[in-house]
């Protein structure tokens, strides 16, 4: 059976990310991509370069707002799109150098977020957490 608990605990940690992240917005979205744009140059970050269903399947996005969040980030120069070797249907998507920074940006507000949420544990607490957490999305 579930555990509902940890589920809720998990539930309103996320959200504390989140609004976190919400809160230093003004700080690190110069490009204004939002919270979507934000977990699609993430995810990407981590593929290096991959196919939009693979993207679309992997943030549980339908097609039409993949492609929609694409185009705008492709317009603000933060991936490229281009057409697979392999299959000329298949468009591939990655984080142009522009979008590298955004990234980095991201990730830091990622990082101070999820300290400050942290900070009352020790050390020890937060190293035994990562290594749970590695474990869990591994």
């Amino acid at each position: 059976m579930a555990d509902i608990e940890l589920a809720l605990l998990i539930d309103r940690l996320m959200r504390r990310i989140h609004f976190g992240l919400q809160e230093k917005a003004s700080r690190f979205d110069r490009e204004n991509i939002g919270p979507g744009g934000g977990i699609i140059l993430l995810n990407l970050a981590d593929m290096e370069c991959c196919g939009i269903q693979e993207l679309t399947n992997r943030v549980a996005r339908d097609k039409s707002q993949m492609t929609r969040t694409i185009r705008s980030l492709e317009a603000k120069g933060l991936v490229e799109r281009r057409l697979s070797r392999d299959d000329a249907r298949v468009s591939l998507v990655s984080v142009t150098t522009k979008g590298d920074r955004v990234v980095e940006e991201l990730r830091q507000a990622l990082a101070e977020t999820i300290n400050d949420i942290l900070n009352p544990m020790s050390a020890q607490e937060k190293q035994d957490l990562k290594n749970l957490v590695k474990r869990a999305v591994d």
